[in-house]
């Protein structure tokens, strides 16, 4: 079987989950003999495939001023953002030629030129939802350009594989998709094996955007300070940054409070493995691998109910991501009660060990075969 497969980001071309995801799913499909072209924008470092049955391919001009995930404020519409999204779909149209039984799109940075990619090849078109406009807009004031979009991709595609059952029913029920038409594979993760020791560090990993939440953590922060002595890192970069540092100020916490910006692959591991807690109160989240990856590191961890990543992890306390109160209280009692510590590390440790990036190809095959 032979795929062409259009993405958006590729190690190292990395903003989000998305790239993890793109580098599981091919690698896992490959070692099953699936042959992968992936089509990816073009970088100004060459990207180079590590497996005989993945041929990177990339296309168009340098994509690194491009971020994916980034829900571009309103004036920016017209602008340079959407003009590169629409000369890529171009390219990609232009591009993708052969001898291919399925073609693979992910989110909407790719629907326009997978939707005409099956009609020229005449060949199924198979669309992963990794974010929806619903989820990048916190749930507030979406974007309807992006939704209509988005409902043509889902509309067309021969078969939509969402990464949790909480994305699957927004397709369902904002983008009026048959849930027939929808299959669920939830996401799998790169353990971070070698642990380190632990320090009184309470961990927030993700884009500062509305979705993830990061206002909550520092509302829950400031309650946890009048208890427990520890340190809040919030590492990562996005347009809510000088809101959050001015918020923390304000809440008089701001030396109780690290901003790291950009880390780099290496640096997110090292905090991932010295961090006593790890929290992810996201407003929106299709699945949240960022969870995975921290409790692999041996680092208990906390989630919002509205993450998809709730839905089959048991081993993790689980919040409403505006219970700030609750929240502050699980962290307490995680900072506080060494044995309720270890015995979360432990447990949960080992139930990511069953988030396999084999399985996730193996159900993605599965779709493949019902369509050819």
């Amino acid at each position: 079987m032979k795929v062409a497969m259009l993405g958006w980001e590729y190690p190292p071309f990395k903003v989000g989950g998305l790239g993890t995801h793109c580098y599981g799913l091919t690698h896992g499909l490959a070692d099953k003999n699936v042959q992968i072209d992936f089509y990816m924008p073009k970088l100004r470092q060459k990207v180079k495939s590590d497996n005989k049955n993945i041929k990177i391919i990339e296309v168009g001009e340098p994509g690194d001023a491009i971020f994916p995930y980034d829900r571009p404020d309103d004036k920016s519409l017209g602008g340079k953002f959407f003009d590169l999204v629409h000369r890529y779909n171009s390219l990609l149209v232009a591009r993708v030629k052969g001898n291919y039984d399925i073609v693979h799109v992910h989110d909407w940075l790719t629907m326009k030129a997978g939707v005409q990619i099956k009609e020229n090849l005449h060949i199924p078109l198979v669309l992963t939802v990794h974010s929806t406009e619903y989820d990048r807009a916190g749930m507030l004031y979406p974007n309807q350009w992006f939704i209509d979009l988005e409902r043509e991709g889902m509309q067309k595609a021969d078969r939509i594989i969402a990464v949790s059952n909480y994305t699957k029913k927004i397709v369902v029920e904002k983008y009026g998709i048959p849930a027939e038409k929808i299959t669920v594979i939830h996401n799998a993760v790169y353990p971070v094996e070698q642990e380190e020791e632990k320090k009184p560090l309470v961990l927030f990993l993700g884009r500062l955007t509305i979705q993830k939440g990061p206002e909550f953590f520092l509302k829950a922060a400031k309650k946890v300070l009048e208890y427990e002595d520890a340190k809040f890192v919030i590492a990562g970069v996005g347009d809510m940054m000088p809101k959050l540092i001015n918020q923390a100020v304000d809440m008089g916490i701001s030396n109780k409070v690290v901003f790291t910006g950009k880390l780099s692959e290496e640096e997110v591991q090292h905090i991932y493995k010295i961090s006593s807690i790890y929290v992810m109160p996201s407003v929106s989240e299709p699945f949240g691998i960022t969870a995975l990856e921290a409790i692999s590191a041996g680092t208990p961890t906390i989630v919002s109910r509205s993450a998809g990543v709730s839905e089959v992890l048991k081993n993790c306390f689980k919040v409403d991501f505006w219970d700030t109160d609750e929240m502050a209280n699980k962290i307490i009692a995680l900072l506080r009660y060494n044995p309720l510590h270890t015995a979360m590390r432990q447990s949960s440790k080992r139930e990511v060990s069953l988030f396999t990036w084999d399985r996730v190809a193996d159900q993605t095959l599965r779709v493949y075969r019902g369509l050819t």
